[in-house]
């Protein structure tokens, strides 16, 4: 019988390996957005779509810029502004922050920060928690909850 680990840190974001120019593509595996409309509860799936491009390596953190993105909740999709879109990767805690405007189904512009934390690093990638409150277009409050997956895609 054999027994083969997965090195804790095999994501080059987390291990170092890791040069301005890479990209990554954080996809969700699951998502769920929450809201009290009207006294009741609205649950919705969401979905988050983003590509990263690492901007600065230093010992303790990573920023990046948003190249493209999509946020979708409650049959609406975010396109995102990907000129105004930056983020940092902490590498002691393993942890991230994206933040930026996106164009709502009507046109307007809205404002996402979105935390994470990593879950577990894979040979090719790794899972996180993603998180983020939003108030829409319409002033309602909404919690979103993602399983995300991150890797490196050049």
């Amino acid at each position: 019988m054999a027994i083969s680990t997965v090195p804790a840190f095999a994501d080059p974001l987390a291990s170092g390996d890791v040069a301005v120019g890479d990209r990554y593509a954080i996809i969700t595996i699951r998502g769920e957005a929450r809201a009290k409309i009207s006294g009741s509860w609205v649950v919705s799936p969401a979905n988050l779509q983003l590509v990263a491009e690492i901007t600065y390596v230093g010992q303790h953190n990573v920023v990046f810029r948003v190249l493209s993105g999509t946020i979708e909740f409650n049959g609406r999709v975010y396109i995102i502004a990907a000129s105004g879109w930056r983020g940092d990767y902490n590498r002691d805690t393993h942890t991230c922050v994206y933040q930026g405007h996106a164009i709502a189904p009507n046109g307007q512009r809205a404002f996402f920060i979105i935390y994470g934390r990593d879950t577990l690093p894979v040979q090719q990638g790794t899972f996180m928690r993603m998180w983020s409150t939003f108030r829409d277009e319409d002033r309602i409050l909404w919690k979103i909850n993602l399983e995300t997956y991150r890797s490196k895609i050049n």
